[in-house]
């Protein structure tokens, strides 16, 4: 019994996360890092930009979708909840895309959640369940 403890409790600490751990920020957000493109970096500066808020506002949607998925109820309950999680999925698609764009223009992508929550545009959704034609 002591060794499968022992086991178990070795387990945990090789998957245990370093919170610890701190790393020196390589390319501070809101900057561009220069790369071999056509376009000027003021360009490439205003799209990463607009990309963000478009990642902020996506991100929101999509989580919007994912809320609506877990508190859908009422006669339409199942078909509701495979087309949020449809759109929900979409959205994360979209999510990817924007954020590889970013990336290629030189740019810092949007991607924790109190920066979007900062950034969205789109107004915070009360946390209890809302009627489905709300939804």
């Amino acid at each position: 019994m002591k060794n499968r403890t022992a086991k178990k409790q070795g387990i945990l600490d090789r998957v245990r996360p370093l919170l610890d751990q701190h790393a020196r920020e390589t390319q501070p957000f809101g900057t561009i890092a220069k790369l071999p493109i056509a376009l000027a970096e003021s360009v490439c500066k205003a799209s990463v930009e607009n990309l963000n808020q478009l990642i902020a506002d996506t991100i929101t949607l999509r989580d919007m979708y994912k809320k609506h998925h877990w508190q859908v109820a009422g006669a339409t309950f199942y078909q509701l909840h495979l087309l949020y999680d449809k759109h929900f999925d979409e959205q994360t698609e979209l999510v990817d895309l924007l954020a590889e764009r970013i990336q290629s223009l030189g740019g810092i992508g949007i991607a924790m959640a109190h920066d979007v929550a900062e950034t969205t545009l789109i107004p915070r959704l009360p946390r209890g369940r809302q009627d489905v034609p709300v939804q």
